[in-house]
């Protein structure tokens, strides 16, 4: 069963005329033809052959992506790679920046994070956690603020979504195990993708944010069970496209100019009264999913064949 990652910009193809031919149909590889009157665009959901493959391994590459951002003089949070040769430059850091963030240098959707990192044993498991996804890793400095992510595509915006952690709501009789296990119950149908990992990470979460797996909070209370905001690791995302602030717009506008990319998720950490603006990652292969994603796929589409754009499009 393909994902709706896919599906949301093949359906969107096949309703205009352009005609889907799949080279690879695996869910977790999905690789596919646009195609219409002799032109082809080939695709890995909805990354696109428009992007450069020099560019997509600069960007795809967290730790390049953030000394290249650095550079254009763009504000990013302070980050390290851990090596294993220099383990005491990691707790450096750590002390100077605690809680610190580590993750995995090329994945995506928040696979291997730890937030909230604060102890040398926590920096440890956090390093042994990102390492079973890939051996390179980074530690970076919390940034607070709204998590927003600006989607650009043709350098114009098509949408803005703000992400929010996973939370469950209270019923006054199951644990917050057991509400977390039972909300993935009712996702996993509807979107697998969604799901909160019930794993050591939550666990460690649940005890940062003050709560305990076992405590059964009151009817109705909302509880945030994670650190993270990703989708992927069962947050939440609202549209907001109408409320992004302009000099966020420009910033993400100048980069995706610089990049020369034809669709980009570029996610800032934005405090408003502080009027700081942080740029965290830039993603050239962003997954289209609910509930942006058939705006963008609409917008993605009007890219490559604007023959087929709609009269009511704006």
């Amino acid at each position: 069963m393909l994902t709706p990652y896919t599906t949301t910009l093949t359906d969107e193809a096949e309703r205009r005329g352009i005609r889907v031919v799949f080279i690879n149909e695996d869910p977790d590889l999905p690789i596919f033809d646009l195609c219409r009157d002799g032109d082809c665009v080939r695709c890995f959901n909805a990354l696109t052959d428009r992007v450069g493959a020099a560019t997509y391994h600069l960007v795809n590459h967290k730790r390049a992506c953030h000394e290249w951002l650095a550079r254009q003089r763009i504000p990013v949070p302070a980050q390290i790679v851990y090596e294993d040769a220099h383990p005491s430059r990691a707790i450096t850091f750590l002390n100077d920046h605690a809680p610190v963030v580590v993750k995995p240098c090329m994945q995506w959707g928040g696979r291997g994070v730890s937030m909230g990192v604060r102890t040398p044993a926590d920096l440890h498991a956090a390093i042994r956690f990102a390492r079973h996804f890939e051996p390179d890793v980074l530690l970076e400095e919390t940034v607070p603020g709204e998590d927003l992510r600006v989607i650009l595509v043709g350098g114009e915006l098509a949408a803005a979504i703000h992400r929010r952690p996973a939370a469950v709501t209270g019923d006054g009789v199951h644990t917050l195990r057991q509400l977390i296990l039972r909300r993935n119950a009712s996702r996993r149908h509807g979107d697998p993708s969604n799901l909160i990992p019930w794993n050591a990470e939550t666990r460690r979460n649940l005890v940062e944010l003050g709560r305990h797996p076992d405590e059964i909070p009151a009817c109705g209370e909302q509880v945030r069970v994670r650190l993270t905001n990703n989708y992927h690791t069962g947050g939440t995302v609202d549209i907001v496209t109408s409320d992004v602030p302009a000099r966020a717009l420009r910033i993400a506008q100048r980069i995706v100019r610089l990049l020369d990319l034809p669709l980009a998720g570029v996610d800032f950490l934005i405090d408003r009264a502080a009027r700081r603006f942080t740029v965290i990652e830039v993603s050239p292969d962003m997954a289209i999913s609910p509930p942006e994603g058939a705006t963008v796929a609409r917008s993605l589409l009007d890219l490559l064949f604007p023959e087929t754009r709609r009269k009511d499009s704006p």
